[in-house]
């Protein structure tokens, strides 16, 4: 879940930085996110039952992962309000105690509006990786009033930070994974956090991107973001690569 804010100086962006002892990505920045359980097949959406044919159960899962890693609760209250902090404390606690994102949302008559998530696009590990995912990629604006926490497990640390400051920096370089830096320079274009959730649901693609990274011919690395696209440099990738079919 790429989620958003507007800050003193343009769009903010949250980023979590994952245990040393992950398997994948140890100490590594990423965006709040995980796998999909069983249960999350099972929470009603309000509104469309797709987004962007998307499958609802993905969505399901990064609402769910993003409060249990961040306390960013994407919903809506009985009177269609935005949640609140201490609502996103309390459905984080019925998770860690065992309950459904399903069940801790009936008990606080609280639900899913998939009109407050844009999807943007699929990212399938390329073949030959040590560990493949297939994940999509949200982009969400955090709710009013609600702050970010990480939850000392997962994720050891959490920082909001403008995305031109993370890419152009060496001392980033490293602590980010290719399609961190993709969806980072995605928001890097825009002035506030409207503009990026409009400009994901205006580009969003239903093909996977399949991914993988080359030289750039000068000592560095470029990634292939879609088959027959020229390589990118990753500090200055673009919306959208010539001959992408986006929507």
């Amino acid at each position: 879940m790429v989620v958003v804010r507007d800050g003193p100086e343009g769009v903010e962006v949250l980023l979590l930085r994952r245990t040393s002892k992950a398997a994948f990505a140890p100490d590594r920045f990423v965006f709040p996110g995980g796998s999909v359980d069983d249960s999350d097949q099972r929470l009603p959406l309000t509104g469309p039952q797709q987004v962007a044919g998307v499958i609802d159960d993905a969505f399901v899962a990064g609402v769910r992962e993003t409060c249990e890693e961040a306390l960013i609760l994407l919903a809506i209250d009985g009177a269609g309000a935005p949640a609140s902090v201490e609502h996103a404390r309390a459905v984080r606690a019925a998770l860690a105690s065992g309950a459904s994102l399903a069940e801790a949302f009936d008990q606080r008559a609280l639900r899913l509006d998939p009109g407050s998530l844009a999807f943007h696009d699929r990212w399938i590990t390329p073949e030959g990786a040590p560990r493949r995912f297939d994940t999509y990629f949200y982009y969400a604006a955090s709710p009013p009033g609600q702050i970010s926490e990480h939850d000392q497990g997962e994720a050891v640390d959490s920082v909001w930070v403008r995305p031109t400051e993370v890419l152009h920096s060496a001392e980033w370089t490293p602590r980010l994974l290719p399609p961190t830096r993709y969806h980072l320079s995605l928001c890097e274009q825009h002035a506030d956090a409207a503009a990026v959730l409009a400009a994901a649901r205006a580009h969003a693609v239903r093909e996977p991107v399949r991914a993988r990274l080359v030289s750039d011919g000068a000592g560095g690395t470029a990634v292939v973001v879609r088959p027959g696209a020229a390589p990118v440099p990753l500090g200055a990738l673009p919306w959208r690569e010539p001959g992408t079919n986006g929507r």
